[in-house]
């Protein structure tokens, strides 16, 4: 049995031998059924001390003088031991039972006895237990029932299959009406309710067993042997399902399905428990296509949700800091010549521009200078089960050919939001995070910014070769949110599966349902990320002749110390720059191009705006704008505002289709197209 984390029911499956057994039943002597138990089985029940002398002589008597079994004097509490630890029937063991039962009684108070007895004992079919049988009998639960129906099940323990009510009805009637006699004799019933009860036929309702929430139902299942947040008792277990989250993630995914005509799947992880709060998949269960395909669980290319890890391994190697700067510029290595996803360079870049736009090029070189078989260990250290050999996954591992699943997503993320835990250091998770998140960060999720606060999360998106799957992991200090969106076939060229626009909106929509007040905690910054001066054209620690610097961050004992060695000072005095020669080489054929573009908003771009969310602004950003220089913008050809360098800038968010342009005092300009439809 399943439970959620209040306690309800969430799937009951047969046990050994094909019984349904639900042993949570509490015994309470007010309800009607403790009450009929008692009347039946055993009167003296609340005053004797486990067995009856009396009642004992007087059934070896009987017994012996007619050579057969006349008469029992099993108490309910020696029938509960019988119950507890199953024995053959001889006077030795009935003998073993009354000193079990005796010691018992001095152990355990009455409710615990009763209890015990009411969730081990059958009643018919292959119920066993008074809550399997009273949902199984008359679709409710063992406190729900009435006296009549309390007396029913009552009258059953004593010989099950004959009582049964679907094949003996009228035994079990007859049974009933003795039970409820019982009663009335011990001051249990009036003459009123005795009347009122025989009046009454009880109506067999067998009602199906709980089947609630079926692919986190199916996941608990497979997970129940090693998982230790399910809380086990017998056979019941207890997870952590939040019905709320539940009910919208299971909203959010089946809403972005049917929009977007693919499969979505989500799942809701508590950070510090790693317990998860909700799991779902669109779509019917019991569907024929594929219905129980659990997409959470199925493994599929990551695409670029694995460049935090590899940042992280980078910075945890000493070979980069958040503003060290890559080189974005066409490569070639045996072979493979990756792209990024807009098929555009950007000269030089930092790791944490690289990171938030994504750039393909500038990690696989990453990934090139740390080596393949280090970052194929990191990923196993973070939980990624299906990584292949070194060998097999070569420097694709950068851009997602390494197959993963939404759960282990989830999972390595909520290792990230702890710090790293055994896979990297404290410093470089929360660099990592700090990365990938802020306010203009949460903007992009949304397509746009709005002027009241977002609960911040870090978040980043994937979208795997040839458009198979769309990925956006979301986490803080309390909560991992993960969603994939794709086709249960997989197949390729859905253009709509990109990991922005397809999953992000979803996980950000689930993000905003657990903050409803739009706040959140965020993470303490470790003491082993510290401030420097760094080159402003390298990321590296300034050195005394680089002209321009800026405060980096760094970690403490793991970051390169070695000063920039691009700026050099001749012997005449003047400052000579070093420059790569393939960055040297694209520099000048970037700037004889003139290559001014808009970044964000991409052309095409689709936004909506979020109901009830005021002032709600589109970021646009440009590239290819020298660092101090002035570019002005214009929104459907009306001068808007001015910017300097790549600054990004906002403009509020009308309805409609629209073109941003900006132009730079040369007189080179760029422009986008987007779409703006309301929620």
């Amino acid at each position: 049995m399943l439970r959620d984390a209040a306690g309800d029911v969430l799937r009951v499956s047969l046990g050994e031998g094909d019984v349904d057994c639900r042993p949570y039943y509490e015994a309470d002597p007010e309800d009607w059924v403790v009450k009929a138990l008692v009347a039946a089985e055993d009167g003296t029940f609340w005053k004797h001390c486990g067995v009856r002398p009396l009642s004992v002589l007087r059934a070896a008597f009987q017994n012996v003088t007619c050579r057969r079994r006349v008469s029992g004097a099993s108490t309910l509490t020696m029938q509960a031991v019988r119950l507890i630890k199953p024995h053959p029937k001889s006077l030795w063991w009935k003998y073993k039972e009354a000193v079990m039962a005796l010691k018992m009684e001095r152990a355990k108070d009455k409710r615990w006895i009763l209890s015990q007895y009411l969730n081990r004992a059958p009643f018919g079919s292959n119920f066993i237990g008074v809550e399997a049988a009273a949902n199984g009998w008359f679709g409710k639960g063992a406190k729900q029932l009435g006296v009549a129906e309390a007396a029913m099940l009552a009258g059953m323990v004593q010989a099950p299959s004959r009582f049964r009510p679907d094949r003996g009805f009228d035994r079990a009637f007859k049974r009933r009406d003795y039970v409820l006699g019982r009663m009335r004799e011990l001051g249990m019933i009036d003459d009123a309710q005795l009347s009122g009860a025989r009046a009454i036929r009880p109506v067999i309702c067998r009602a199906p067993r709980p089947f609630k929430h079926p692919y986190y139902c199916d996941w608990a299942m497979r997970t129940l042997g090693k998982d230790r947040h399910a809380q086990r008792r017998s056979g019941d277990f207890k997870t952590a399902l939040d019905a709320d989250v539940q009910r919208v993630l299971e909203t959010a995914v089946n809403r972005a399905a049917d929009a977007g005509g693919y499969s979505a799947a989500g799942a809701v992880m508590r950070v510090e428990t790693g317990g998860v709060l909700a799991l779902a998949c669109s779509g019917d269960y019991f569907s024929p296509d594929g219905g129980q395909v659990n997409t959470a669980l199925a493994p599929r290319p990551a695409g670029s949700t694995l460049k935090p890890f590899l940042a992280a391994l980078a910075m945890d190697r000493g070979l980069a800091t958040p503003e060290t700067r890559l080189a974005d510029v066409p490569m070639a290595a045996h072979g493979y010549r990756p792209t990024n996803f807009d098929a555009r360079h950007r000269g030089r870049v930092s790791l944490q521009d690289a990171l938030v736009l994504s750039l393909n090029v500038p990690f696989v070189r990453l990934l090139k200078e740390v080596g393949v078989p280090a970052f194929a260990d990191e990923l196993r250290a973070f939980g990624f089960g299906h990584v292949s050999s070194a060998a097999d996954a070569g420097l694709g591992m950068a851009i997602g050919n390494v197959e993963v699943t939404l759960m282990e997503l989830v999972a390595a993320y909520r290792t990230l939001a702890q710090g790293g835990g055994d896979a990297c250091s404290r410093g470089a998770a929360h660099l990592t995070t700090e990365m990938l998140s802020g306010d203009e960060r949460s903007g992009e999720a949304l397509g746009h910014v709005a002027d009241v606060p977002l609960p911040r999360f870090a978040w980043k998106t994937g979208t795997s070769a040839a458009y198979r799957d769309a990925w956006t992991v979301l986490w803080n200090p309390e909560y991992v949110v993960g969603v994939w969106c794709g086709h249960k076939r997989g197949g390729f060229g859905d253009v709509t599966l990109v990991g922005v626009k397809a999953a992000a909106p979803v996980a950000w929509g689930v993000a905003r349902a657990l903050y409803p007040r739009n706040d959140g905690p965020w993470f303490v910054e470790p003491g082993e990320v510290t401030r420097r001066k760094v080159c402003s054209l390298t990321g590296a620690p300034a050195g005394p002749d680089c002209p321009a610097s800026e405060t980096g961050r760094a970690l403490a004992g793991r970051s390169s110390n070695k000063p920039c060695d691009m700026h050099v000072r001749g012997l005449d005095g003047r400052v000579v720059v070093r420059e790569d020669a393939q960055l040297a080489a694209f520099s000048g054929r970037a700037s004889t191009a003139g290559k001014l573009s808009i970044a964000k908003p991409e052309d095409g771009a689709k936004f909506r705006r979020v109901a009830g969310m005021p002032q709600q602004k589109v970021v646009c950003r440009a590239v290819g704008n020298p660092q101090g220089a002035r570019l002005w913008w214009f929104l459907d050809d009306v001068p808007t505002g001015e910017t300097t360098g790549s600054d990004p800038f906002a403009f509020d968010m009308t309805p409609g289709e629209h073109v941003v342009l900006c132009a730079n005092a040369e007189g080179v300009s760029a422009a986008a197209s987007f779409s703006v439809t309301e929620d």
